[in-house]
């Protein structure tokens, strides 16, 4: 039976602690809160010989005093959980800052292990790290690695031959205060002992200005000064990029820029690909009669579980693009500075630089932009920013913007009016953060501090392994929740029937046909095989919206459509809105079932879009995406907002919020369309 044996991964900000610890367990991650808390714990198990290494990534901290909630997790368990070996992670490109760490961690008196990640890195940029005199001075166990596959397996053997070393010695390793450091760390562990905060809200200073922290970074830059050589021009590189990214003039048009840049190749790009997609899918789903004979079972698996699914994953490749450019932008480094430079606005409307992070998560998707929210330490900052990320548009929201633009809009003008309605949302996000700032969470905002990452080249397995999950959380959805959905839709727009409104189309359609033989047997006028074809799926379109209307969708539809009748929405529309709660996606699968009424002449992939053209005005349409922009989002997000916000009655609060503020800007939008649209 194999041994087990538990590492715990502890390190600074930025120091590739998940990165290592994917390529170490290969991806195979279990992600969970630790109890009582909405922090986030990664934990992985693996074989590797005769032992099964449990391995904890904790979160990271700059250090173990206790300021942030971070810091007090990491402190707590590492003085009070069970483990065997302290792995602590260090960026070999900052090996200073890093030390600041390392030796906190010496003072509690664990098996302790250093990996000294980003060692390529290192050597790219002249750094030269003496690991022996490393060791000898911290008497600690080092190994050189990179996440990108560097000494990963030498790092595993020497873990257990550390394990093994540790369990046949049966002792701790020697505390630093017996090494070679030992009069330096006595007389400053005597005047400068680590003082614990107890109240959450207390802003982090910055690691160097810490009275606390001084006299370990003091020791830290001895170490670090006798361990390693710095070349002279290390960070000229950086600073002239910087010079231009980070411009106070043009920092943010740059910005603004490049966002602009990655919408417009991903609707041009993706676009093309989503209209090849949904020409497949509408040519499956009307020719699914031929492989079902059951009129009811055909419809069902046409018009509910193709059309209903198919039309969300006809979007997967804007998704796709999009993703990748915010990818290379946030694994490039360039994201965190995007932060600092917006840090000066945001101060002004009640925002923290750091809530830049779960504001632009929120473009991907609200549950990790929501849980992003846990790096900020000042509460009201935290709860303005809650509240506003459901105005960043997610993923889910790209296919219904999609739809609506290539419906309403010349196509030239899409990846414009996309990135205005991106922004646009942004910006009411900024105002309304203003708006609460001023009422309901006034007081103290919290210090800036933050690390400046070098910029570098994310490599292709983390681009790749960045897009693949989230497109496959995106496919596995509409493969469970939208499937469902779009099946429970396609079930409550079909019935009840009426038997009374399939009589009368029925006898309309036999006396027509009836007719039209008769007066071709008298030499009469008739209608030929095609115009008459055109009639009757013209009946039978009738009789599909009669039956619409008699449905269950039909009647709830009409109930709820007087709210949105100052927009003008049908209540087809308005369905849509109830059933996007659940998932955004649904909102597309759900129009897909309304309005799948008979099949499009072109044949195409604009089936959808033609019968949103004939049904809904351009005012109208502007208002609806208007309101999709800022209503509240999923049900999963939703959920999680209450998680992050500490109670369950803040997701009510949400609700109302969103829904008024939805409304309010559907509604103006609607009536400044009017003036321009004729309808």
């Amino acid at each position: 039976m194999k041994k087990t044996f538990t590492v715990v991964l502890v390190g600074q900000p930025n120091v590739g602690k998940s990165s290592l610890i994917n390529a170490i367990s290969g991806s195979k991650l279990r992600v969970g809160n630790f109890s009582g808390v909405t922090v986030e714990k990664a934990e992985a198990k693996l074989n590797y010989g005769d032992y099964v290494i449990d391995i904890i990534d904790l979160p990271g901290t700059y250090s173990l005093n206790g300021y942030s909630l971070e810091e007090k997790i990491v402190s707590d368990f590492l003085k009070n959980e069970k483990y065997d070996i302290i792995l602590n992670v260090l960026d070999s490109t900052n090996l200073e800052r890093n030390l600041v760490l390392t030796l906190q961690l010496k003072e509690l008196k664990k098996n302790l292990f250093l990996a000294l990640n980003m060692t390529d890195e290192a050597q790219k940029e002249g750094i030269t790290i003496k690991y022996d005199e490393l060791e000898s001075k911290l008497d600690v166990k080092a190994c050189p690695v990179s996440a990108k596959g560097l000494n990963i397996d030498l790092l595993l053997k020497d873990l257990v031959a550390a394990y093994e070393s540790y369990q046949s010695q049966d002792i701790k390793p020697k505390n630093i205060a017996e090494s070679r450091l030992k009069p330096s760390f006595t007389s400053f562990t005597k005047t400068a002992a680590p003082k614990r905060v107890a109240d959450s809200d207390t802003p982090t200073p910055s690691l160097l200005a810490s009275n606390n922290l001084s006299s370990y970074a003091v020791l830290a830059k001895s170490v670090a000064k006798d361990c390693q050589t710095l070349p002279r021009t290390r960070a000229r590189n950086t600073q002239k990029i910087d010079s231009v990214m980070l411009h106070k003039v043009w920092g943010i048009p740059i910005f603004l820029i490049l966002m602009l840049i990655v919408f417009e190749i991903a609707f041009e790009v993706g676009g093309w690909l989503q209209d090849v997609i949904q020409g497949w899918i509408d040519w499956l789903s009307s020719h699914v009669d031929v492989v079902i004979a059951n009129a009811t079972l055909a419809s069902l698996v046409g018009d509910g579980i193709i059309q209903g699914v198919g039309v969300v994953l006809s979007f997967v490749p804007l998704i796709v693009i999009l993703y990748l450019g915010i990818t290379m932008l946030e694994g490039s480094g360039y994201m965190a500075r995007v932060a600092f430079l917006l840090d000066g606005l945001f101060f002004r409307f009640g925002l923290h630089g750091k809530s830049f992070i779960p504001l632009v998560t929120g473009f991907g998707c609200s549950v990790p932009a929501y849980m992003a929210t846990r790096t900020l330490q000042n509460k009201k900052e935290k709860m303005i920013t809650l509240f506003v990320i459901g105005f960043m548009s997610c993923s889910a929201r790209l296919p219904i913007y999609s739809l609506f633009i290539a419906a309403f809009f010349p196509i030239r003008y899409a990846g414009i009016i996309l990135f205005f309605i991106y922004f646009g949302g942004s910006f009411v996000a900024l105002l309304l953060a203003k708006l609460l700032k001023l009422t309901i969470f006034r007081g103290d905002n919290e210090p800036f501090v933050m690390e400046m990452p070098k910029y570098r080249m994310p490599t292709l397995k983390v681009i790749w392994f960045s897009i693949w999950s989230k497109c496959y959380m995106y496919i596995k959805k509409a493969g469970t929740v939208i499937l469902l959905g779009a099946i429970i839709v396609w079930a409550i727009s079909n019935f009840p029937k009426s038997s009374e409104i399939e009589h009368k189309y029925e006898t309309q359609i036999a006396t027509l046909k009836t007719q039209n033989e008769q007066a071709k047997a008298a030499n009469h006028p008739y209608l030929k095989e095609d115009e008459l074809d055109a009639k009757v799926t013209d009946l039978q379109n009738l009789e599909a919206e009669k039956q619409l209307d008699y449905s269950i969708a039909g009647r709830v539809g009409k109930f709820v459509q007087p709210i949105f009748a100052p927009m003008d929405f049908d209540w087809r529309l308005t369905i849509s809105l109830i059933t996007g709660f659940s998932a955004k996606e649904i909102v597309v699968s759900t129009l897909g079932v309304l309005y799948a009424l008979g099949d499009s002449d072109d044949g195409g992939g604009y089936k959808l879009q033609q019968a949103l053209q004939k049904s809904i005005s351009v005012p109208s349409s502007i208002a609806f995406i208007l309101f999709i922009m800022f209503y509240i989002p999923c049900f999963a997000a939703t959920i999680t907002f209450a998680q992050e916000a500490g109670h369950r009655w803040y997701s009510l609060y949400l609700l109302i919020f969103t829904t008024v503020v939805a409304y309010i800007f559907a509604y103006i939008g609607y009536l400044i369309a009017s003036l321009f649209y004729l309808h």
